[in-house]
């Protein structure tokens, strides 16, 4: 079974390699591109703290690249509920979203609707249930 976690990672690697390069060429930092992937999926108005939460990025790169895309007019913040910060997007930055974020959830839905209804059902479980079992098992480390 080593060798199969072996390449597991590798391809997990070279996944993560591809989307860097991806943030690169569309102009972004991989934060950037976090911030707008969560964007996409919360809606703006979102909390800040989403963004690190889902990514794993530590919290100082997170408030850096926010603070960054603010400056360049992308984004603007309005305080939330308690210390919250909701997170919202330009006109400006919704045309950045269209033009970096959206071209590469296109890319992953297009190949993901290829598959068959069965690999998709497929591939979801097989995912779901490593990365749910891989959270548990690592929490006694």
């Amino acid at each position: 079974m080593y060798s199969a976690f072996k390449e597991f990672y590798n391809l997990l690697s070279q996944v993560d390699s591809v989307y860097h390069d991806a943030a690169l060429k569309l102009g972004l930092t991989d934060s950037e591109l976090d911030i707008l992937y969560s964007l996409n999926e919360h809606g703006s108005g979102c909390n800040q703290s989403i963004f690190y939460k889902e990514t794993g990025t530590t919290k100082s790169t997170i408030n850096s690249a926010v603070r960054k895309m603010e400056q360049a007019g992308y984004l603007y913040l309005k305080p939330g509920t308690g210390r919250n910060t909701c997170v919202f997007l330009t006109e400006k930055g919704e045309e950045l979203m269209k033009n970096t974020a959206h071209r590469l959830i296109a890319i992953e839905n297009a190949i993901f609707e290829s598959w068959s209804a069965e690999e998709q059902q497929i591939f979801m479980k097989l995912n779901r249930d490593f990365a749910a079992k891989f959270t548990e098992k690592t929490k006694t480390i």
